[in-house]
């Protein structure tokens, strides 16, 4: 946490020297957190479980940080993610005004999430939820149009009543179960009042589920995609909404914890919301005409099946929910990538324009197909095995029926992502694309935008066809599911 926030206090002197040296600079401590991270997971998975206490707030209440097996994946996930991010903004953002105000953000951004992965008790956890939510506001501004200022105002809206509601039911449950640090037993227990139980998880469930986008709470995405930049859009989606997910599973998991919920019954409405999510957001995504806000609505049908997965409480659809965290945020982050290729280096922000631009970029079309069948499911790609894990948890959790919800969103996302590839490869250039042709064949982007653009798409390969290799997502993610409280 700290290297993203001392690489944040470079940003400004690094730039006096020249762009390239704070791209070095950047670059190298984003590096550097990543590997500190990655150091921790051989122990993690021995079942070593690392810890920090911070500073104490009051005798009975301290923040703190902890690594566990999902604590790790997902900052894994993230910090790689955002390496990927930081270096394709320095060929993006190379002519953007406030530069230096865009990497500033974005590290102090990175120093909170990994806060929020790496929380050991809940008040850590709302701290850093918090100020990572509220301190990506000029991120998704940074373009400073009306279009970006009222996705700014209405993300900002939303936030802050999603925060106040966590912060209700967190002080709840310290007045109810007393100041805990996550571990191997649940907060509450079914001794309590049943009443005051389902009010609490239910404010836990709305507040994070204005971040993780359920249906009717996602309001802000489709806007807000569409105004950040595009290395922001790929943190925004891969890694932002997921961490609405994460405190969602924090709340199952390590406050209520699988007997009580079974006891209280709520997971069969929270799977059913889940579910609704997956199906409605894929529609909402077919006919929207701006790449950007189509990938938008994808994401919230795709967190949807990481709620999905948890709330169906088998080992097996657990696994596929919290490794669907990681290869979404390749899968997704990739995506993003190469629309701001299309958008910066074509002028192609409609999916309608995009017949024929495979002619002009070969590579960024090539890779935009490969990552979007791993959306849709097709094995061996990183999204085949999340479904493949869902869809042996549903058969575990005895509802077979539920296969209908991953077969529908898994068509759905043919539906709204197969169209654009044909345009692109079988139809005639669109006028917009006709045009950039008539100035030479091919345009592809600088490497610092090809670069993690293709580190990208090889990530979502690997976590497909190495899936069970030992350190990958799933093994943390396996992990994790068995030893839940």
């Amino acid at each position: 946490m700290l290297l993203p926030i001392f690489g944040a206090g470079l940003v400004v002197p690094l730039s006096r020297v020249s762009e390239r040296a704070r791209a070095i600079g950047l670059t190298l401590v984003v590096a550097l957190a990543a590997g500190l991270v990655a150091l921790l997971i051989p122990g993690v998975l021995r079942g070593e479980i690392y810890g920090v206490r911070l500073f104490q707030m009051t005798p009975t209440i301290s923040l703190s940080m902890r690594v566990d097996a999902l604590g790790a994946m997902f900052a894994i996930t993230a910090v790689v993610l955002w390496l990927l991010a930081v270096v394709y903004s320095f060929g993006y953002m190379a002519d953007e005004h406030s530069t230096n105000r865009y990497f500033t953000f974005l590290m102090l951004a990175l120093a909170w999430t990994l806060g929020v992965a790496l929380a050991g008790n809940l008040l850590s956890f709302l701290v850093f939820y918090e100020l990572f939510s509220i301190l990506t506001y000029p991120l998704v501004v940074h373009e400073e149009t009306p279009e970006a200022m009222a996705a700014g105002t209405k993300y900002i809206t939303y936030i802050i009543i999603g925060g106040g509601l966590v912060l209700l039911a967190i002080m709840a449950t310290y007045s109810m179960a007393g100041a805990q640090e996550f571990g191997s037993t649940a907060f509450f227990n079914a001794d309590l009042s049943r009443t005051a139980l389902l009010a609490v998880f239910w404010c836990f469930i709305v507040g994070f589920g204005v971040k993780a986008a359920l249906i009717p709470l996602h309001g802000w995405v489709p806007d807000a995609h569409p105004a950040a930049p595009a290395p922001f859009s790929a943190v925004l989606s891969g890694i932002m909404v997921a961490a609405g997910s994460f405190g969602i599973l924090r709340v199952l998991f390590n406050v209520f914890g699988i007997p009580l919920l079974k006891e209280l019954g709520v997971a069969v409405p929270l799977s059913a919301i889940a579910a609704v999510t997956v199906i409605v957001a894929a529609i909402l995504a077919i006919p929207q005409d701006n790449l950007k806000r189509r990938l938008a609505f994808s994401t919230i049908s795709q967190m949807g099946y990481v709620i999905f997965g948890a709330s169906l409480l088998s080992v097996s659809s657990m696994t596929g929910s919290f490794v669907h965290i990681a290869n979404h945020a390749f899968m997704k982050g990739t995506l993003f990538f190469c629309a701001g290729v299309f958008i910066k280096r074509a002028g192609v922000h409609k999916v309608s324009e995009m017949a024929g631009i495979a002619k002009r970029h070969p590579i960024t079309m090539a890779v935009f197909t490969l990552t979007s069948l791993s959306m849709i499911g097709t094995p061996p790609l990183s999204g085949f095995t999340s479904k493949w894990y869902l869809g042996l948890g549903v058969l575990d959790a005895g509802k077979p029926l539920y296969l209908v919800v991953l077969l529908g969103g898994a068509l759905l996302a043919a539906v709204y992502l197969l169209p654009i590839i044909y345009a692109a490869y079988f139809k005639e250039p669109s006028p917009v694309v006709r045009d950039l042709l008539a100035k030479g064949s091919t345009a592809e982007a600088p490497w610092t935008m090809l670069g993690p653009l293709l580190a990208g798409t090889a990530l979502t390969v690997v976590l497909g066809i190495c899936a069970s290799a030992s350190g990958l997502p799933l093994s943390l993610a396996k992990l994790a599911a068995e030893t839940l409280p």
